[in-house]
């Protein structure tokens, strides 16, 4: 008890020999039954939106299977109800269990039928529940996309803002006091002022040298050459430093993308090899760029010693967890796999048109 129910009501020739809303009003509140006789005015009726169908089996013109056929199925379309009055055989029944109608209720258990109804009701509420949770996770979802894709934009202005601020100003001014420190040093014959001077210039080279790696961390000015060229070099500066062997493999020498493609594309490939010096202790690095049927691929494959058991499904997974949602946010995927001896990290963007995906908006 405590719902109404509007239903449709398909009559045949002989109707149950009670009267269906005597019927329902045990089981609901409130019930409004509208009956019709043909399958023209059940398909004209069913517009009018009804909480459930019933349809005897045996109908002017055809079988409640037919009714059933004439109504448009969505994905969660009300429940559909057949009424059965001893005129259904065998034959008659496979047919109406393939149809995908709700259920099917004989004679003997009509005065079952609103506990029945209520049933399905209860499973299609909850369906109906499912649905809306669905498409508020996927508007939630979207909402997310977009603010990534903000949130990256975003950081990648600011740190092309501050690395040509360390360029500019701070790598401006160390450079004018190394000029003055070697003024110094050619006008002065005073060997303490000689070690000093030294001492300073050596102090103001690492500085200089720390400010030229802080710019390269946040944007090489490279990746403004093009993606090829600035995983070139990224790859020279990696094998430089930690002595691995790293194949850089491309068949182009230049590849025509957009700058947030690229700018993904080169965090990846950063990102795959930072955790090959924290974690994978590989001597061999492979590094594999194509964009061969209108797909960009980035593959970073190590030979070390793998993954550790769910280190993938790890909560504090951050960096892999960033370029995945990096990857969405121009339309792509990352996929992580672990080669047993090794793993390979692929980076894979569509490129129709490099127009970056756009996503649906948000529905009422």
């Amino acid at each position: 008890m405590g719902r109404s129910l509007r239903a449709l009501y398909l009559r045949g020739a002989t109707s149950p020999s009670r009267a269906l809303a005597e019927l329902l009003e045990r089981d609901f509140d409130d019930v409004s039954l509208i009956e019709v006789d043909s399958l023209n005015r059940f398909q004209e009726a069913s517009a009018e939106g009804f909480d459930v169908f019933l349809a005897d089996y045996a109908v002017a013109g055809g079988t409640g299977v037919d009714a059933w056929n004439l109504l448009e199925h969505g994905d969660n379309p009300a429940p559909f109800v057949i009424l059965s009055q001893d005129d259904m055989g065998e034959a008659e029944s496979i047919d109406v269990m393939r149809s995908g109608v709700s259920e099917c209720v004989f004679k003997e258990d009509f005065h079952r039928l609103g506990y029945v109804l209520q049933k399905l009701l209860e499973v299609w509420d909850a369906r109906q529940a499912k649905m809306q949770a669905d498409a508020a996770l996927v508007v939630s979802r979207n909402q997310l996309l977009r603010l990534t894709q903000q949130l990256h934009a975003r950081i990648d202005e600011e740190r092309t803002a501050v690395s040509r601020e360390i360029h500019d100003d701070i790598g401006g001014a160390l450079a004018a006091v190394k000029f003055d420190l070697a003024w110094i040093a050619r006008r002065t014959t005073d060997t303490e002022v000689t070690d000093r001077v030294q001492q300073a210039t050596a102090t103001l080279q690492q500085a200089l040298e720390a400010s030229q790696r802080i710019m390269l961390n946040l944007r090489p000015a490279i990746l403004d050459e093009g993606l090829v060229p600035a995983l070139q070099w990224l790859v020279n500066t990696f094998q430089k430093r930690t002595g691995a062997e790293v194949v850089f493999r491309c068949d182009k020498d230049a590849l025509e993308l957009v700058p947030e493609i690229q700018t993904v594309a080169f965090s990846v490939v950063r990102e795959a090899l930072t955790n090959v010096v924290k974690h994978a202790q590989a001597t061999r690095v492979l590094v594999d760029v194509s964009d061969q049927e209108g797909i960009l691929t980035v593959e970073v494959s190590d030979n070390g010693r793998g993954l550790a058991h769910k280190a993938l499904q790890k909560e504090t997974s951050f960096g892999l967890l960033g370029l995945r949602e990096r990857a969405q946010s121009v339309g792509g995927w990352l996929d992580v796999s672990d080669q047993g001896a090794g793993v390979s990290v692929i980076l894979s963007v569509p490129l129709d048109g490099q127009v970056l995906a756009e996503l649906p908006e948000d529905s009422e």
